[in-house]
């Protein structure tokens, strides 16, 4: 294996033959791929006690290691820690790679900050980087000790010490790095955004507009509180009420609150107007996305949802929620067009009548296409490099 540059990613999101989850590593891993000179090597940790092999996906060879989390993944600490890290280096060295070899090491979610930290600590000239997902960077909410203050005081101290010792601070929004900051004893050597890309060779519209014979309107997220679709259920309502029946609303997901959705529709008689889809094989989201004509997805606790940028790419605009981490992409000019206030289903009502009458553009304030996004990316970790 060629050593020189070689960009280590190490993360527990990346697709599997058999489940998708995390396509947006994948994507950001073939766009470092395309647009730099790195040797992009990726890791991704398993259970001691599972038998995962190493496999390829999507042209992206993905390396397990065992991580140790003893007595749980929710009891972070030192020991375990240094036992996922030996697991780690022992995998390289089979692959023949050594930490000098290493010119970045990029951990995604804090936990995993701390195997960039251990490669730090071998090659104090390797760039360590921790990218945060989501608004719980502290994984504080996790699990069955979520409830008490020890697991709170516990979470924060272990993440506040990989997030200060980092080189680079990573955010999929800026409201995910005010997070981060929002901890007391919290402070940063470098930090910027890097927003969640599209990959344009795999979502782009279509050659023609499809002409639905209803109104179509599109809903991706896991059933839980925060998503809220049950907001857009009720806005929804208030259009069919008035006498908007041309409507037809295609919610892809599952989850805990999926059965109080279905539940209502049928209590309040509006069948005709929803379907429930447990999910679509990511390729064929393409034809999901250019089937409809509306994205809306009511979520208030979004780093950055890849699900609205996805339905853009592909001529779709797209409604989401005031404050979140999308709402800094979209021109402030243009905010009260498409954005609503958290559980605010009349003016939600109102916008979804106003797109479908007048069939207003949607702009973006700022680049989303991936590669033009690695780029910069690469840029900020040259920056750092001794």
């Amino acid at each position: 294996m060629n050593k020189k540059k070689i960009y280590l990613v190490i993360t527990p999101f990346f697709p599997e033959p058999d489940s998708f989850r995390g396509p947006y590593v994948l994507d950001q891993v073939k766009a470092l791929m395309r647009v730099s000179e790195y040797q992009v090597v990726v890791m991704k940790p398993c259970a001691p006690w599972h038998r995962a092999m190493d496999y390829e996906i999507d042209g992206v060879t993905v390396h397990r290691f065992r991580q140790y989390t003893i007595p749980s993944n929710l009891l972070p600490n030192r020991v375990n820690d240094w036992l996922s890290a030996q697991s780690m280096f022992r995998k390289l060295r089979s692959m023949g790679i050594h930490a000098r070899d290493l010119a970045v090491c990029h951990a995604h979610v804090t936990a995993s900050g701390a195997y960039a930290l251990a490669v730090k600590k071998r090659n104090p000239q390797c760039v360590a980087i921790v990218q945060h997902h989501g608004f719980d960077v502290m994984s504080i909410t996790d699990g069955r000790f979520a409830k008490f203050k020890w697991h709170e005081q516990l979470c924060i101290r272990y993440g506040t010490r990989i997030c200060n010792s980092v080189d680079i601070n990573v955010g999929v929004s800026q409201k995910t790095l005010d997070y981060v900051k929002s901890y007391p004893g919290v402070h940063l050597k470098k930090e910027y955004v890097l927003y969640n890309g599209v990959d344009t060779t795999k979502f782009y519209p279509p050659k023609e507009k499809i002409q639905n014979e209803r109104f179509t309107i599109g809903c991706i997220g896991n059933f839980w509180p925060l998503k809220d679709q049950m907001t857009l259920i009720k806005a929804v309502e208030r259009l069919v009420s008035s006498g908007q029946k041309d409507i037809l609303v295609r919610f892809i997901g599952t989850g805990a609150t999926r059965q109080d959705c279905e539940q209502y529709v049928a209590n309040r008689g509006l069948d005709d107007y929803f379907s429930f889809e447990n999910e679509v094989m990511h390729d064929k989201l393409l034809t999901f996305y250019q089937s409809l004509d509306l994205f809306v997805l009511p979520s208030y606790w979004e780093a950055f949802g890849c699900v609205y940028t996805e339905a853009y790419a592909c001529g779709v605009p797209f409604i989401g929620v005031k404050g979140q981490g999308i709402s800094e992409i979209i021109p402030v000019e243009e905010q009260d067009w498409w954005l609503i206030e958290k559980g605010d289903d009349k003016s939600l009502a109102e916008i979804i009548l106003d797109y479908k009458k007048n069939s207003c553009k949607q702009h973006l304030s700022r680049p989303w296409e991936i590669g033009e996004l690695m780029k910069k990316h690469v840029k900020q970790i040259e920056s750092c490099i001794p």
